[in-house]
């Protein structure tokens, strides 16, 4: 796969994961039973996406960084919607997008890939037009959603350079396995009151297309970008979650949100390109 080719996989894995926050709060059910759902009916998607039936999953290459990719996944999605569900979804997506800083700091230690002043530059214009977007919206109520959203970002980024780090090794079977880790984790939190028959509908979309054909795409890009590309590119989910918002429930942004749109779309294309031609001339860099 053309390193181009990965970068709009992980566009597409954005535009499936924006739906998160309209969908998370349509569901009237509490925050770990829905990621719970949402994991078990991500799983078997991903497992039959990846023909795990066919036996194509090589259990022998199995490795605990495998498991600790899972685990990752599934302490985000979970941390993520608890964070949907007590904070508003700004501010979920907001401290879930800190990953970046989280990654520039691991990568040259876990992975040793440098970070250079260049992705630091980019990272900081990038998170300052997130901020730009969401100016107003990061208030003291929801304290326990805040927290829950700064923990979503530690573990996007430990999952993404996990991810690198199995790189051709089967990212696959990890993010299967973390969709069920995450099942396993919430399933004692389901019961009383249920979901009523449009909750259902949602749980439905919510696992199979919002995780399940988004981490189908990220296991498929993961192995051609570097750590740093796995969470920097798909910072446009900020900007299309209340894009959603506004066209579903009509919330209008304001000024700010829309210069903020702004710069965070030129940063993620320009940063985007950079790294792509830095590539190509140096071929021999995986």
């Amino acid at each position: 796969m053309s390193h181009r080719l990965a970068l709009l996989l992980l566009l597409a894995t954005a535009l499936c994961w924006s739906s998160s926050g309209v969908l998370i709060k349509s569901i009237s059910w509490n925050a770990m039973a829905i990621g719970s759902t949402r994991g078990l009916l991500a799983g078997f998607f991903l497992f039959f996406c990846f023909g795990g039936l066919k036996g194509k999953f090589k259990f022998k290459e199995f490795t605990k960084v495998h498991f600790l990719a899972g685990l990752s996944m599934a302490l985000l999605s979970l941390s993520l919607t608890v964070a949907m569900k007590y904070t508003t979804a700004a501010n979920a997506i907001v401290l879930n997008y800190s990953a970046p800083i989280w990654v520039a700091l691991l990568a040259p230690w876990l992975l040793r890939e440098k970070t250079q002043g260049r992705d630091w530059f980019f990272i900081a214009i990038i998170f300052g037009g997130i901020l730009l977007f969401f100016v107003g919206g990061l208030s003291p109520m929801g304290f326990f959603g805040n927290i829950c959203g700064v923990i979503s970002g530690f573990f996007f980024a430990t999952q993404a350079i996990c991810l690198r780090f199995i790189k051709k090794g089967s990212p696959a079977m990890a993010m299967t396995l973390g969709a069920f880790l995450t099942f396993l984790i919430g399933l004692g939190f389901w019961g009383p009151p249920w979901p009523d028959l449009r909750s259902v509908f949602y749980l439905l979309i919510l696992g199979v297309f919002q995780l399940g054909c988004a981490y189908c795409l990220y296991s498929l890009a993961s192995p051609y970008v570097k750590s740093l590309e796995l969470v920097v590119v798909t910072m446009i989910e900020p900007i299309l979650n209340p894009l959603w918002v506004f066209l579903l429930l009509g919330e209008k942004p304001g000024p700010f949100a829309i210069l903020g749109g702004i710069i965070v779309i030129a940063g993620v294309l320009v940063w985007s390109f950079g790294k792509h031609r830095q590539r190509e001339a140096a071929p021999g860099e995986s």
